[in-house]
């Protein structure tokens, strides 16, 4: 092999390398990946409706970072509120901005 074809493969080893370790490396940012998970339902323990914001507390299943399109029901008396965008710590909490009540 002359040393021209063996740097050329080289190189084409190393782009094949980086090319499969780019495309099977999940996103970092976790901003990006909480965006992804859109429709969310979260059931929650307590539930205080303070529109256009709603906050649950002792929510399941427990979700982390931003959701959008979350539905967040009370487990109490089934009222359910609609919230385009929302964040959710775990099973602790899910806080929903520009909410609308749905049915109860």
């Amino acid at each position: 092999m002359t040393c021209r074809a063996l740097a050329v493969s080289t190189v084409l080893a190393a782009v094949l390398g980086a090319s499969a370790l780019i495309l099977t490396t999940p996103p970092a940012d976790p901003v990006q990946a909480g965006a992804e998970r859109a429709g969310e339902i979260s059931v929650c323990e307590q539930v205080e409706p303070r529109i256009p914001q709603v906050q649950g507390r002792n929510c399941n299943p427990g979700q982390w970072g931003p959701v959008l399109d979350v539905t967040i029901v009370d487990r109490r008396n089934n009222d359910t509120y609609r919230c385009p965008t929302g964040a959710a710590e775990g099973s602790l909490w899910v806080s929903g901005e520009n909410c609308r009540f749905l049915r109860g």
